[in-house]
């Protein structure tokens, strides 16, 4: 059951009071004492929604209003790839004073995970935080932001979080792209590849209410969606850290799509971020049968039609536990130990060299991205992260069959890209620069027939 409750001045949780009913106001005439004094009572309650933080348990708690703030906030404001996850139905959310910002979160037992930051105007950041710190020591919670950049690690210093590094965001930025040269020959091999076997690429707008998106194209996605997750160790979606794919409800997010002989055989999705300047590449899934390259080929010209665009930047999402063996005064020992133990040993489970390999091909930027955690991290703040993400919920026995198929793939993975000690290029603060188009001029309408693809770049 959902419950939503309004914080007072001093910070007491008090549940919210019943919302009038039209049907109570009809039996009171007009004009009368009792009518004026139920009018002041509604008006005084509007007025401390306004001026007092809310928390709010689900979304199904909130208004319409409010859920819409969200999505407006991390279209806004998100500056990471998993900023726009927070419009996912798992999270709880706190406002602050005003709504002038929101925190969404999952919580294990005490233990509260952050991501998507937080999402505010910057100067509105600080309040923020200072404000959901004041609930979370009310509550007794322990309190740990993932993907914190590197840029905001200071404002978490101030208020005593321990920061800790997990890993690293590769970003392309678009304006200074070529992908010339030697180091981008591998991109350019499979999109030609893909070229010459008939792959088209377009981008589809997503609208539940067209019947050819709704009746032909979403079922293809779905199975493609389903192949993909059943290739998959965990065969399942791995939630809170990765969005879930929901074709009917995409709301700003876009959808690109391959396609081989009238069929859909790979899509993308992107999240948008920092008004529409910076896209994260977020979900990608391909059928077992595609063409060999076709993730590659979706994600250069999905690159290539957003630099025509003027978008700033792409985000290909976290490359998680990259480059966290250097120890930093006051970090976590115990995340720095789990991070290295799980890149050398574990990644059967879940493949990071490998998701570096790939990415680290498209030649881009890193930002370095951070766990702040107040107190501080343990074992068990350390483990809730684990289970929120789910990476250990998997079966040993397939687990096992697919460790003893892939025995002569060891080899193999001699030949993947060893991470340097730091990297060439480093990206701190992105710098966000007017679109060259709107966020309805870049959408391409959606095919009417799926024979018929519309291509949007070759």
């Amino acid at each position: 059951m959902s419950w939503r409750y309004l914080l007072v001045p001093g910070w007491q949780m008090l549940e919210k009071p019943p919302r009038v009913r039209y049907h109570i106001l009809q039996t009171i005439k007009p004009g009368t004492e009792a009518a004026n004094k139920l009018l002041r009572d509604v008006k005084r309650t509007d007025m401390r929604q306004l001026t007092s933080c809310e928390y709010f348990r689900s979304q199904a708690a909130m208004s319409d209003e409010a859920i819409r703030l969200v999505e407006h906030y991390a279209f806004e404001y998100g500056e990471t790839y998993d900023s726009y996850l927070v419009t996912e139905p798992d999270r709880e959310y706190f406002w602050s004073r005003d709504r002038r910002g929101v925190v969404a979160f999952c919580r294990r037992g005490r233990h509260v995970i952050v991501a998507g930051n937080l999402l505010a105007k910057p100067r509105d950041r600080e309040p923020l935080l200072m404000q959901f710190l004041e609930f979370a020591r009310a509550s007794r919670w322990a309190v740990s932001f993932v993907n914190v950049p590197r840029s905001h690690t200071k404002l978490f210093r101030r208020h005593g979080f321990q920061i800790t590094k997990w890993g690293e965001e590769p970003i392309i930025r678009l304006q200074d792209a070529t992908w010339q040269g030697q180091g981008h020959a591998w991109v350019r091999r499979q999109e030609h590849f893909c070229e010459r076997r008939g792959i088209e690429f377009c981008e589809v707008t997503a609208d539940p209410s067209d019947p050819v998106f709704r009746d032909q194209i979403v079922p293809q996605l779905e199975a493609v969606s389903r192949a993909h997750i059943a290739g998959t160790l965990h065969r399942r979606e791995l939630p809170f850290f990765e969005g879930r794919f929901c074709p009917l409800d995409m709301r700003r997010r876009r959808l690109f799509v391959a396609r081989h002989d009238g069929r859909i055989v790979a899509f993308l999705v992107c999240n948008p971020g920092l008004s529409g300047q910076l896209w994260a590449v977020e979900i990608y899934r391909r059928l077992p049968d595609a063409v060999r390259g076709v993730i590659p080929y979706i994600i250069m010209k999905t690159l290539r039609a957003m630099k025509d665009e003027g978008v700033g930047y792409v985000s290909l999402s976290l490359i998680p536990f990259l480059r966290c063996e250097t120890a930093v005064r006051g970090d976590s020992g115990i995340l720095r130990f789990g991070a290295n133990f799980w890149w050398r040993h574990l990644y059967s489970i879940f493949d990071m060299p490998g998701i570096y390999h790939f990415k680290s091909r498209f030649r881009p930027d890193y930002r370095e991205m951070y766990v702040a955690a107040l107190p501080g991290l343990t074992v068990r703040s350390a483990l809730s992260l684990a289970l929120a993400w789910k990476l250990l919920q998997f079966s040993p026995l397939r687990w096992l069959q697919r460790s003893l198929a892939k025995r002569g793939i060891s080899a193999q993975r001699q030949n993947l890209a060893t991470p340097a000690w730091r990297p060439e290029r480093v990206i701190r603060d992105l710098r966000p620069g007017p679109l060259a188009a709107t966020t309805s001029d870049r959408q391409v309408p959606t095919p009417r027939s799926l024979a018929t693809p519309l291509p949007l770049a070759k």
